[in-house]
């Protein structure tokens, strides 16, 4: 009895134990060996999404080293009174000088003004507007370069019609509008003139209005003129830094491809696409009336001497680093 009753307690049964598990987790009383199942394996696609990221972000910052050593580019930007089936040489409308730096970044703007009595390369005494007729784009270039000793790397000309699709298709831009301007004699397409009015405050233009807004002469200056360029520029920057404005990038892209000439090649434009994306507020320089004295030519033209001093003084703003 006693002998049957000891051999029931040795035959006890104890549960079976897993070693499947135990040999997958390697887990027990004294601890884990080689981790438990909790800690999961790093995943093969998150590893090569880190890596990418890694190498992009280090290519990205060569290719910014690389444009901060190659320094500063200056462009020269053109508007044209082309009308189709007009034929030409035409005079430039608009000559601003644009410096992209990347150092900052900064993008600083200087107005010309079309009436400045210059010595045109190979041309002789003329209104440095008249660079572009005699020789296009290239000689424009040419001109700015010489007289402001600075490199001009490229230009981009516009027109007027050119102009229009490029803000339509933004979607418009804003502008603040500092007092009303009233034009009894703007052009009309058919060569003659009729009255436009632009009111004072914060105004949503399309391409049409923000063209009257930059061309009109008669109710201001010509130097007031210059101001309102910069602003429409200025305010064209600041709708492409806008979120909503990204969805029309195709659009804007195909209006400048069919509405710009240039000799920038393409590989050029990201770059400064970059630098006027990271800029601050765009700098805005004149050459105005403090730079220049009106006078009337022996042929009976109005034009505007330049004070080489003066002019040399503004320019160094735009330039410095």
């Amino acid at each position: 009895m006693n002998h049957e009753w000891r051999s029931h307690l040795d035959v006890e049964e104890l549960p079976a134990p897993t070693p499947s598990t135990s040999r997958r987790t390697g887990c027990g009383p004294g601890g884990c060996r080689g981790g438990c199942s909790r800690d999961r394996p790093v995943s093969v696609r998150a590893l090569v999404v880190v890596v990418v990221g890694i190498i992009g972000a280090a290519f990205m910052w060569a290719y910014w080293r690389a444009i901060v050593l190659r320094g500063p580019v200056h462009v020269l930007i053109l508007g044209t009174d082309e009308r189709p089936g007009e034929a030409g040489p035409f005079r430039s409308d608009t000559m601003i000088l644009a410096r992209f730096s990347p150092r900052g970044p900064r993008v600083a703007l200087l107005s010309i003004p079309r009436d400045l009595w210059v010595a045109i390369p190979g041309v002789g005494e003329n209104r440095i507007n008249a660079a572009h007729f005699f020789g296009g784009p290239l000689l424009a270039k040419e001109t700015v370069a010489t007289l402001f000793e600075v490199p001009v790397h490229y230009y981009v000309k516009v027109d007027f019609d050119g102009f229009v699709r490029i803000v339509d298709a933004m979607g418009g831009i804003e502008v603040d509008v500092p007092e009303p301007l009233v034009d009894s004699k703007y052009p009309t397409p058919d060569y003659g003139v009729t009255t436009v009015r632009i009111d004072a405050g914060f105004q949503q233009m399309d391409g049409d209005v923000a063209l009257i807004y930059a061309r009109s002469r008669y109710s201001t200056s010509d130097f007031d003129r210059a101001r309102r360029q910069q602003q429409i520029l200025a305010a064209m920057k600041a709708k492409l830094q806008q979120p909503g404005t990204w969805l029309r990038v195709p659009r804007i892209a195909r209006a400048v491809v069919e509405s710009v000439e240039t000799d920038m090649p393409l590989q050029e434009w990201p770059v400064l696409a970059m630098i006027v994306w990271r800029a601050g507020e765009v700098e805005r320089y004149a050459i105005g009336p403090n730079e220049v004295t009106p006078t009337i030519t022996a042929n009976g033209a109005d034009v505007l001497l330049p004070d080489w001093e003066a002019i040399r003084r503004v320019l160094a703003q735009v330039v410095e680093e």
